[in-house]
């Protein structure tokens, strides 16, 4: 099935045919279960990534362990899983992991690399999408040192009813708490404020939000 998978890349109309054979020939499939570690710097390059099925969230870590993430990708997403030269002069450690079970089409970097250097094409995807993740790493900085607890919450709740194009978001305050650098007792004062302003409901594992359009006044 990789062969047909090929098609979805950006770039497939501008191979040649040795090209789209030399890819198909050495693409490969990962498969992870919910939380597992997908990438870590300690780990080298892996290569050009792109969702099939799933979901993977990259993330920073402090020297105190924090976790916060930077960005999340879904089916049909792309990510270049080689940021550590990129990143090498940043006191944090980034690292990816599976948000919930999920299939990655893998182009590993030797791979992308010689296509990369024949044609202009695959060039410019690379440096287009180094410059989109490096710029979602600098907004995730700028939240952390910037945004309050609330305005970082709402915009994660907003970012998430979004993504998932739903206003009833299946997640634990323990993820929340994760996905934007905080404890989870923080977390849950603040779903509690929130809750009491009428801005979302909050259940056992789920949150609704009500008004939107004060979730974004927050920010």
């Amino acid at each position: 099935m990789i062969p047909n998978k090929i098609e979805a890349l950006p770039f497939y109309s501008y191979l040649t045919e040795e090209e789209k054979g030399f890819l198909q020939k050495n693409m490969k499939i990962l498969e992870f279960d919910e939380g597992d570690l997908i990438y870590t710097p300690a780990r080298g390059s892996l290569g050009m990534v792109m969702v099939l099925q799933g979901a993977v969230r990259a993330y920073l870590i402090s020297e105190e362990g924090k976790k916060a993430t930077i960005f999340r990708l879904r089916e049909g997403e792309f990510c270049m899983l080689t940021m550590a030269c990129a990143m090498s002069q940043i006191t944090f450690d980034v690292e990816v992991e599976a948000s919930e079970a999920c299939r990655l089409l893998l182009i590993p970097t030797e791979v992308f690399s010689t296509v990369e250097q024949q044609n202009i094409y695959v060039k410019n995807f690379s440096l287009e999408l180094m410059m989109e993740r490096m710029s979602s790493l600098v907004e995730g900085v700028q939240q952390m040192m910037f945004l309050n607890l609330e305005q970082r919450l709402a915009s994660y709740l907003l970012d998430e009813s979004s993504q998932r194009k739903s206003d009833t978001l299946h997640i634990t305050q323990e993820e929340i708490a994760e996905n934007i650098g905080s404890a989870r007792e923080a977390v849950s004062r603040t779903l509690k404020r929130m809750k009491e302003k009428e801005l979302i409901t909050v259940g056992r594992g789920c949150i609704h939000l009500l008004d939107k359009k004060e979730l974004y006044a927050l920010l």
